[in-house]
């Protein structure tokens, strides 16, 4: 019995060395899921979005799709939060969404029993996928907003983890702007009309710490999780969370609302959580390629992320989430979708899609009508042109990440106008518009990073072109698409656009095609001739050689320090950090 009780005194440290680490967690790409509303439990199921009620998707079902979420390329899901919510109707419906925890350290009996969650880790790991779980421990959520002694026990159903009055900070309402009234009043105050109450729990309290942190330190063992989200984190303390995450031994990213990176940035660091979602990418996505703002925009942002972000690679990067309306409810033009899409896989960090942007799901524009049943949405097509792009994004992004630093670097800004802007990330040129589906011109990059007198191609369309003597690069739009340029020797390296980078003992030479022609005598007017030469497992090109300069953006290694309750707003965009009351 001594010997058990010794290796289950382990089992904590036991998940702090299998959990996946923050430097394995940059390289994946995240599918974010509403655990009711992927999979439904039998076909037509159905699931009217006004009435805020349980639709029946549960972990088995999300089983049953994992080789749709594969399909489409990504590598880790994100599901919504495990823990036992609110029963019953209210006001603003029933807890479907699982983000009105009353009790963390029991499960969700609507999404399935203890075997099915584990059955679903299983799943999801023995594709060589992660799986991160959503976790709501900033507050309790109860129909009554009574503190009393009588009042806690009876809460819920008798259910709340916490029943004394001293767990929980008294009753008020967010003064938004003010940090210390962020951390200490409630999201919804609740009200006599059979309102949800978020009871503010005293996290910075010993005793509610304590227990947190050893159920999720049992959580990770028991379960196999490999990463948080990690709700309403600007309304708990870094300290805290640093210490929640630690015990658990696994990835934490944090819920910072708001287009304010540098308070965001805040909580990310040594002494707090290694990601936050960045919202204030999906602010300037928004207002570029939805609202036809300045590219300006962009590398505003790119520029604040590299002072703001203790690490910008980690950030996750997303268009749209069960909070915010669907991108493609604010525009129709699917070429503008597309630039954003690509922005948020291609500038660096984690790109998060939100389930249904592969079907163009676009009558999202608040909740709950951005919480759709995606079985009502062509029946998991897995041939639509959304579909296929996402696929293909994650599979350059992929290769690209194995041959160099990719996983481990961010864009920058070589050179924009104003509804045009080219990034450089390492190996590749990203060439981003929003003139939308009728956009066309011509726009010349000067002096990229691709080399002189290069074949290029775009990892998007596969077409080829090449660089002039000077290394610049004339882009054609066409229908406003962006493109991905990277050098032909760069993609066989990768394996893209059906090349390959020969392994052969024998050398070969071999001309390849450039625009007009790449064949001939090097001096003729306007033609360039390239000739690989492989040897074994390299391949040099002469000729039309490309000098592939790798451009290493630095990590920043200070610490950001904790802002104020007064801090001042930075940037150009200055956006509240307000996030309203959600009656999730």
């Amino acid at each position: 019995m001594a010997s058990l009780i010794k290796l289950l005194s382990l089992l904590p440290l036991l998940a702090l060395t299998q959990a996946a680490t923050a430097d394995e967690w940059r390289s994946r790409s995240i599918y974010q899921l509403m655990t009711d509303r992927f999979a439904p439990p039998a076909d037509n199921t159905p699931c009217e979005l006004g009435a805020r009620n349980y639709c029946g998707g549960t972990w088995q079902t999300i089983i049953s799709k994992l080789d749709y979420i594969q399909a489409l390329g990504f590598d880790a899901i994100w599901i919504s939060p495990t823990a036992l919510n609110l029963e019953g109707d209210t006001e603003y419906g029933q807890a479907y969404h699982g983000y009105w925890t009353t009790d963390p350290t029991k499960l969700n009996p609507h999404f399935g029993t203890d075997a099915d969650l584990k059955a679903l880790s299983k799943a999801v790991h023995s594709r060589g996928m992660y799986l991160m779980t959503d976790i709501a421990i900033n507050h309790l959520a109860s129909t009554t907003y009574s503190l009393s002694v009588e009042s806690l026990k009876s809460a819920a159903g008798g259910a709340l983890l916490f029943k004394d009055p001293a767990d929980y900070h008294p009753r008020c309402g967010i003064q938004w702007g003010n940090q210390t009234s962020e951390q200490v009043c409630w999201l919804a105050v609740g009200d006599d009309n059979n309102g949800v109450a978020l009871m503010d729990l005293k996290t910075e309290s010993e005793s509610v710490a304590g227990v947190l942190t050893k159920w999720i330190s049992g959580y990770v063992a028991e379960y196999g999780v490999d990463g948080f989200r990690v709700d309403a984190t600007k309304h708990m303390s870094k300290e805290f969370q640093h210490n929640l995450c630690a015990a658990a031994g696994s990835f934490c990213m944090g819920e910072v609302a708001g287009d304010d990176s540098q308070y965001a940035g805040s909580f990310q660091g040594p002494d707090g959580i290694q990601s936050v979602c960045g919202f204030s990418m999906m602010y300037a996505m928004i207002d570029v390629f939805a609202k036809g703002k300045s590219t300006n925009t962009l590398d505003d942002y790119m520029k604040q992320a590299a002072e703001n972000y203790y690490d910008p690679t980690l950030i996750s990067l997303f268009l749209d989430n069960q909070d915010q309306p669907r991108f493609n409810s604010l525009t129709s033009d699917r070429a503008l979708a597309y630039n954003a899409i690509v922005m948020s896989f291609m500038y660096g960090g984690m790109p998060v899609v939100y389930y249904g942007l592969e079907q163009d799901i676009s009558d999202g524009s608040a909740d709950p009508a951005n919480r759709e049943a995606l079985w009502n949405y062509n029946n998991y097509a897995t041939t639509g042109e959304t579909f296929k792009r996402i696929a293909n994004l994650n599979k350059i992004r992929s290769s690209l990440g194995k041959i160099g630093n990719f996983h481990k670097t961010v864009g920058k800004t070589l050179a924009l106008q104003k509804q045009d802007i080219a990034i450089q990330r390492e190996e590749a040129l990203i060439i981003l518009t929003n003139r939308g589906g009728s956009g066309q011109g011509t726009w010349t990059v000067e002096k990229t990073q691709l080399g002189k007198s290069a074949d290029v191609i775009d990892l998007l369309s596969c077409a080829k072109s090449s660089t002039d003597s000077n290394g610049s690069l004339k882009i054609t739009f066409s229908d406003g698409q962006p493109s991905v340029w990277v050098t032909t020797e760069v993609a066989s390296k990768a394996e893209m656009c059906n090349l390959k980078e020969s392994n052969s003992v024998t050398t070969t030479s071999q001309p390849i095609s450039t625009s007009p022609t790449a064949s001939g005598d090097k001096s003729a007017t306007n033609q360039q001739s390239a000739t690989v030469t492989s040897s074994g497992t390299g391949a040099t090109l002469t000729g039309g050689t490309s000098d592939v300069v790798a451009v290493n953006y630095p990590v920043r290694t200070d610490v950001i320090s904790d802002t104020s309750a007064t801090a001042t707003e930075t940037g150009t965009c200055k956006r509240s950090r307000k996030r309203n009351a959600r009656m999730l």
